[in-house]
């Protein structure tokens, strides 16, 4: 299956990347709770294409908010690490999902506002294939690319994820989002 290969890719890339990031010295754990830590949250829509390996079709219509910031929890010396918030949404060939994901990502800038980042994705998805309703638990890998500029913010990620099947309800799923919106 396409989605496998796809996810297998996508996962072993955001591993390496997240093995490369775990050997960073002096990391810093819950620099959210010491005074001065800077959460610089951003705020975007997204919208982009899904394709879901419960769905006959190659493609859907997705559609969501990204919320992220430096992650409070476990952070590098040069704030490297980013927390992405996501709610996404689906109503397309039969199937209705509502994903809400949370993905810590290392970033590495580029320079001029761009970074591209990598990391792990958990989330639950609340699926409806027309017959059955279920809460899935998903997991998965990320890869994207962002740009801020003062108060502008914009990137492009594509996101593997898949779900536990429960009832023979599953929502396994691919995505390529892009996202737009503003930074405090």
């Amino acid at each position: 299956m396409k989605l496998n290969r796809l996810a297998s890719t996508l996962l072993v890339a955001g591993l390496a990347f997240g093995a490369t990031a775990s050997h960073a010295d002096g990391l810093k754990f819950f620099p959210g709770m010491q005074s001065g830590f800077k959460f610089e949250p951003s705020v975007a829509v997204s919208a982009g294409v899904m394709s879901a390996a419960a769905t006959n079709d190659d493609s859907m219509f997705v559609y969501g908010l990204d919320i992220n910031m430096n992650c409070g929890l476990i952070q590098t010396p040069d704030n490297r690490i980013r927390t992405h918030i996501q709610i996404n949404h689906t109503d397309e060939s039969g199937m209705k999902a509502t994903s809400f994901e949370l993905s810590p990502r290392y970033t590495l800038p580029l320079g001029s506002g761009f970074s591209v980042g990598a990391g792990p994705v958990l989330g639950a998805v609340m699926a409806d294939n027309g017959r059955t309703d279920k809460t899935l638990f998903g997991y998965g890998a990320v890869v994207g690319a962002n740009y801020r500029k003062g108060m502008y913010y914009s990137g492009l990620d594509l996101r593997y994820l898949n779900t536990t099947e429960s009832a023979g309800v599953s929502f396994e799923n691919v995505a390529l989002m892009a996202k737009v919106g503003i930074n405090f």
